[in-house]
């Protein structure tokens, strides 16, 4: 639209009684109630008032916008000024704020108003002649709202340029669409009834009667029943949550439904994704209120041991143009989410009524697929994932038929990814039980269980340890250890007597398992240190002591005294030019007063101890401490020399010291009178290092190592 002479004429101002609606609609305050919460708004009569008039030569029409915000200061002039053009299929606004020229529709206009703060379109305030101008002008047939008739007119300009502009585009994506099926499946809302929604049965207790909203009949409940409890209905027999309508006004449900189709190319496959909304409300008498909104489409192949290869399509506005149409995946402004909070693909209900048909003459074709889709009820999954698995070679077939049900269940849940057990999927025509390195025998075993990825992976290593459990081992180290690093020692001691060791002495049954369980803690670190030490673990009385707690506190001191031994054994020169160190320096740091003396570590196992017990690095100072880059000293108290209570570190520099780090335990600092003594010893050992450096006619220094 040509904008020259456009602003020529000056616009229409708001009237007096425009002005003063304005002024009097000063909102109500309502209630906003949601699940988490709720909160008070207020909500405006009108948003947006109008004038209109049309060109002397009847060629555009303009209409003039101004919001309840504006008028309520008493602005006279219109935020917007919307110029259309019937003939031409052409439209512009000018922003008499900002003072520029605008090409988007009306209802994306900045208003810098709230447009949630209104009741619905069509509340919009103009007169009688306005509407009959606009209506007229722009041939809508009936007196519409302004604000209709115009992003109407402006809606209909954009879908002719998008089709114009995006062409290319839009063509390519319409291609596969139009290959897309029209009709749902006859019992598609049956499907969705029975079991992608969760239902719940309204009861009034005195009756004993309640409304299932599965089968839309009043029917009896329990005599015990209670509010949020679970239980199935007498009449469907569809598990429900039994509700009391005095406690519970409603309830909302969201999920995600799909369908897999054959497109009508006879070569390509279809996976439609729904979003399902259902709206149970007491003013409703509690009968449900389902909608259904299709959202996301992918277009796949199915082929022969290769990933799928998909093009996903949304459902959303186009480019920013307010055009709603399919689009390419993340292309899009999304409108809805979809069943997992978000936007685009997510895990949804499979519908399985057509699933043996549509794989009959592929590779899946063997595959019980609608089965085992069937099998997981109302959870949602990650359906593309799946059957990317199955044409992968994932062996759905072997594993299913042969009764792993709630194996095949994990796996699906987890979205195909791997679990505890491992598995060898990669090679093709391998027997069942070769998948997961079990001979013939282990995998009856996981059969009969019907195990699940955990028992499985316990079946599993005890194979690699060639070691056969029964049913009840499995079940009871599934239920209280899990896959436990004990499970290495059933080679040294049988898995009946450590399994009844660990009833009878360590109290995992009692204590709720091994994660909750100290005592089974410190049997394994106890293990793990009689290992080291070398002594004979086939020996029950070393194996299976009678007080855990006793022998990994004797085992643990045993343990230390070998590893100081190791250590002192390994640092043996280092702590020879530390002990020369350290004779020098006492000779300088040799205050003490009633309270605290200073004790000078010579060797790497009095600063590992100290750093030990008083939980700090002081160890890794010990290199720096050799080479006399720096002096560490401890303050004890004099009345327990032998406990840990400060850590020092000082600087010499050029014969003058210096206080870096004074530390209690946890590199706490040190207390006042503690740090006032290190400073007193300070100033003392300086005077005597002085005095050693004028008698000797050289500086206090350090042996290093060469």
């Amino acid at each position: 639209m040509r904008k020259a002479g456009l602003l020529g004429k000056k616009p229409l101002t708001a009237t007096r009684k425009m002005l003063e609606t304005a002024q009097k609609d000063t909102g109500t305050i309502k209630k906003a109630v949601l699940s988490y919460g709720s909160y008070n708004y207020t909500e405006y009569e009108s948003r947006f008032y109008f004038r209109a008039m049309i060109s002397a030569n009847k060629e555009i029409l303009e209409v003039d916008l101004f919001t309840r915000k504006d008028l309520a200061y008493g602005k006279k002039e219109p935020r917007f000024r919307i110029f259309l053009d019937r003939e031409k299929n052409d439209f512009i606004s000018w922003n008499t704020v900002e003072e520029k020229w605008s090409r988007a529709k009306i209802d994306m206009l900045e208003t810098d108003d709230d447009r949630y703060s209104y009741s619905y379109r069509g509340r919009n305030h103009a007169t009688k002649e306005t509407l009959n101008t606009v209506n007229r002008y722009l041939h809508t047939g009936c007196v519409q709202d302004v604000e209709t008739a115009v992003i109407d007119f402006q809606a209909r300009i954009r879908g002719e340029e998008l089709s114009r502009k995006h062409r290319l585009v839009t063509d390519s994506i319409d291609g596969y669409m139009n290959t897309v099926p029209d009709r749902l499946p006859a019992d598609w809302m049956k499907f969705i009834n029975d079991r992608a929604l969760e239902h719940s049965i309204f009861y009034i207790r005195d009756m004993r009667t309640g409304y299932c909203t599965h089968c839309r009949l009043r029917v009896p409940v329990p005599t015990n029943v209670r509010h949020k409890m679970t239980g199935k209905c007498s009449q469907c027999g569809s598990s429900v949550t039994y509700r009391s309508w005095k406690k519970q006004k409603g309830v909302y449900y969201s999920t995600a439904v799909s369908l897999l189709q054959k497109c009508t190319d006879r070569d390509n496959y279809v996976y439609r994704q729904f979003r399902v909304d259902m709206h149970v409300k007491r003013d409703n008498k509690y009968v449900p209120e389902i909608n259904t909104w299709e959202m996301y489409r992918r277009i796949f192949q199915i082929g022969h041991n290769s990933r799928i290869k998909a093009m996903g399509f949304e459902w959303g506005e186009f480019n920013y143009t307010g055009i709603d149409r399919w689009c390419h995946e993340g292309r899009c402004r999304r409108s809805w989410l979809n069943g997992d909070g978000g936007y685009g693909y997510a895990r949804s209900v499979p519908y399985t009524g057509n699933m043996k048909k549509l794989l009959k003459g592929t590779c899946l074709q063997y595959v019980p697929a609608a089965e085992i889709l069937k099998s997981m009820g109302s959870k949602r999954i990650n359906v593309m994932v799946v059957f990317d698995d199955m044409q992968m070679g994932f062996p759905y077939e072997a594993f299913w038929k042969m009764g792993l049900r709630r194996f095949i269940h994990e796996w699906i849940g987890r979205d195909g990814v791997h679990g505890l057990t491992l598995i060898e999927w990669s090679k093709k025509g391998i027997r069942p039980w070769e998948y997961f390195g079990v001979a013939k025998e282990d995998m009856r075993q996981a059969v009969r269980l019907d195990a699940t990825d955990q028992q499985m992976r316990i079946i599993q290593k005890a194979s690699e340890l060639f070691i056969r459990l029964t049913d009840e081992q499995v079940l009871w180290l599934d239920r209280y250890m899990g896959v436990h690093v004990l499970m290495n020692y059933f080679q040294i001691q049988t898995p009946h007597r450590i399994i009844r060791y660990l009833q009878e002495n360590a109290g995992v049954e009692f204590n709720g398992g091994a994660r909750n369980c100290t005592l089974v803690h410190f049997w394994t670190d106890y293990l793990d240190m009689v290992n080291q030490l070398g002594w004979d673990l086939h020996d029950r009385s070393v194996f299976f002591p009678q007080d855990i707690q006793r022998a990994h506190d004797e085992t643990a001191a045993a343990f230390a005294i070998l590893k100081d031994k190791a250590d002192a054994e390994k640092m043996k020169a280092k702590d020879l030019i530390m002990n020369r160190n350290a004779k020098e320096i006492k000779k300088a740091f040799c205050y003490r007063n009633d309270e605290y003396m200073i004790t000078v570590p010579g060797c790497f196992l009095d600063f590992k101890h100290e750093g030990n017990a008083q939980h700090n690095c002081v160890a890794t100072y010990y290199d720096r401490a050799v080479k006399g880059e720096c002096i560490i000293l401890f303050i004890r108290r004099r009345k327990a020399p032998k406990e840990s209570f400060c850590t020092v570190e000082l600087q010499n520099d050029n014969g003058k010291f210096a206080i870096m780090q004074n530390m209690t335990a946890y590199n706490k600092d040190a207390p006042e009178d503690a740090k006032a003594f290190m400073q007193k010893a300070v100033k003392e050992a300086q005077k005597i290092a002085d005095r050693m450096a004028a008698e000797e006619g050289k500086k206090l220094r350090m042996r290093v190592a060469g």
